[in-house]
């Protein structure tokens, strides 16, 4: 028979051990959990009581302030609530009467800046204007010679004579539509070029700017409307003299860059003495006039003249052996 095993002393002693301090822990707890719940019940008595206390000193104050308000009002029934709004009111109609003399001080300052006349200017061209993007009109000074001979009134030469006749050169289709061209040309010059403007009849001048400088910024509205009066008051009439419009652009105090022609066909003056102009004289006429080559673009826009078969090969031949073109527009281009 095996012998049973004696319980060894040192394990039990050990798990009693372990009980008692299990043991010890639960009673610590338990006891602190009670006293923090007391603790908690006290400060929430004592808020309570702080609260009270408030409310009354409040209630206090507030019964204080009423019956001082009473009294106040029992010394001084009627406050001063009038003069007060009365100067508040002259307070404000000060600082408007003040805004209104500061305005006014602008607007005087604003009145004195003000230009004495509203400046004119040119409708700009938009690229549906395809007629100018053909013209080799290079920078930095440019040079219009502006034909103004009677046959820039019509396309024939018996209306053009019936016109000069009747003396109504302002009412004319054709030279409507140069000036109108002239225009257009001006308002497409890009900025910082300048432009010279010529009329060439039996003799040549300048219209734009003076005499000895007759060149002038297209941008600058002073200039460009003083140019603009007198190309509403040119008249047309007499022959065409290429040889004094060439003389009058090679004496400018600067030569140009580009030159751009407003005509209607070749040069019909100085007439040969005794009998009429030729065919063969005007192309002659246009060769002498051309004698001096030019060197920079020469540009055309030509209005055709009946009786004159010759003037578009010329003019051509001119435009492509100096770099320029030649524009014959259609007749309703530019818009009257």
């Amino acid at each position: 028979m095996k012998k049973r095993r004696e319980a060894q002393s040192s394990a039990l002693s050990f798990i009693d051990c372990i009980c008692c301090g299990f043991g010890a822990v639960l009673l610590l707890f338990i006891l602190t959990a009670k006293k923090q719940i007391d603790v908690t019940l006290d400060d929430i008595d004592q808020t309570w009581q702080a609260a009270e206390i408030l409310q009354e000193a409040i209630e206090e104050t507030q019964a204080e302030q009423k019956a001082l308000e009473r009294q106040i009002e029992v010394l001084d029934p009627q406050p001063e609530t009038e003069t007060t709004s009365l100067a508040e009111l002259a307070a404000k109609q000060e600082r408007l009467a003040k805004q209104v003399e500061n305005q006014s001080q602008a607007l005087e300052a604003l009145k004195s800046e003000e230009p004495t006349e509203q400046p004119a200017s040119l409708d700009r061209p938009t690229a549906s204007q395809h007629y100018l993007a053909g013209l080799r009109l290079r920078g930095p000074r440019v040079v219009i010679l502006l034909e103004n001979a009677g046959s820039m009134l019509a396309d024939n030469a018996s209306d053009a004579v019936e016109i000069m006749q009747q003396g109504t050169w302002q009412e004319s289709e054709k030279w409507q539509r140069a000036r109108e061209s002239l225009k257009s040309v001006l308002a497409a010059i890009p900025k910082g070029t300048k432009v010279a403007v010529l009329q060439m009849a039996d003799s040549a001048s300048p219209i734009s700017g003076s005499p000895d400088d007759p060149y002038i910024d297209p941008y600058d509205n002073a200039a460009l409307i003083s140019l603009l009066d007198r190309l509403e008051n040119l008249e047309a009439r007499g022959g065409a003299n290429f040889t004094a419009g060439m003389r009058v652009v090679s004496e400018l105090p600067e030569r140009p860059s580009s030159l751009l022609l407003i005509t209607d066909g070749l040069p019909t003056s100085p007439a040969p003495s005794g009998r009429g102009v030729t065919e063969e004289d005007r192309v002659q006429l246009f060769n002498r006039s051309m004698a001096t080559q030019a060197n920079y673009p020469f540009n055309i826009l030509l209005f055709p003249f009946e009786g004159d078969p010759r003037a578009a090969g010329l003019f051509w031949e001119l435009s492509s052996r100096t770099g320029g073109s030649i524009i014959v527009p259609d007749r309703d281009w530019p818009a009257i």
